[in-house]
């Protein structure tokens, strides 16, 4: 993929939102914090400002960080995390030596990707063996997207990644399809969790405690998963 068409995307704090208030970074970091890890090498793919690595608890590990947009790493580095912009084109390894780390996060990443088994591969490649994987993606069979199909309404889906407004997603997962993928590419699942069920469509309307009890339901995907090789 030559056109780099997410470094626009997200480029100020406005945009990106409160992801420290996010259910959904909620619950990742939760996942995280419950290992305690200490002395760790930890890479966020898709950073952002470095809100998520900033939410784990003990701070004595190596934190690192990777994005498309340069006012991200800036805001990452000021938090003392080693951050450096990068473009994922399908052909390009991650720059991290193999086995490097032992924990990495791709919180709503993977749906931007065009190469998924080369994404995963390299995900792998710099993950130390029994490493931690703990990634999430939209789930296309939540309970708001299923409505949406019952009455013939377009489940909230992007046509394009060039729409005025589009986030930039190419492809859509379900719990199936995304546990069957990360097992194709040795990642053991550990634990899998949604963070909230929508009934409305703008999201004000859910619910985190039906989520737990029907989490295929769920807004988001969450996996944790762990490297096998």
């Amino acid at each position: 993929m030559r056109k780099n068409i997410y470094k626009n995307l997200y480029n100020d704090q406005k945009n990106s939102g409160d992801l420290a208030r996010s259910p959904r970074i909620k619950i990742m970091a939760k996942m995280i914090n419950r290992f305690n890890p200490e002395k760790k090498n930890i890479l966020d793919i898709g950073c952002h400002d470095g809100t998520f690595l900033s939410l784990v608890e003990n701070r004595r590990n190596n934190f690192f960080g990777l994005d498309a947009n340069s006012w991200a790493i800036e805001q990452s580095r000021k938090k003392g995390i080693d951050a450096r912009q990068y473009f994922f084109d399908d052909e390009s390894s991650l720059p991290y030596d193999d086995n490097f780390f032992d924990i990495i996060v791709a919180g709503e990443i993977i749906e931007h990707i065009f190469d998924t088994d080369f994404f995963l591969e390299e995900v792998r490649r710099v993950l130390k063996p029994q490493g931690k994987l703990l990634i999430s993606t939209p789930n296309l069979a939540s309970l708001g997207r299923r409505l949406f199909l019952f009455f013939g309404v377009s489940p909230l889906v992007e046509l394009s990644p060039n729409e005025p407004g589009s986030v930039g997603h190419i492809r859509y997962f379900t719990f199936k399809t995304l546990k069957d993928l990360l097992k194709k590419h040795g990642f053991k699942t550990l634990l899998f969790q949604s963070d909230c069920v929508n009934f409305s469509k703008n999201g004000l309307t859910k619910s985190a405690h039906f989520a737990k009890l029907f989490p295929k339901f769920g807004a988001s995907l969450i996996f944790l998963t762990e490297n096998k090789k």
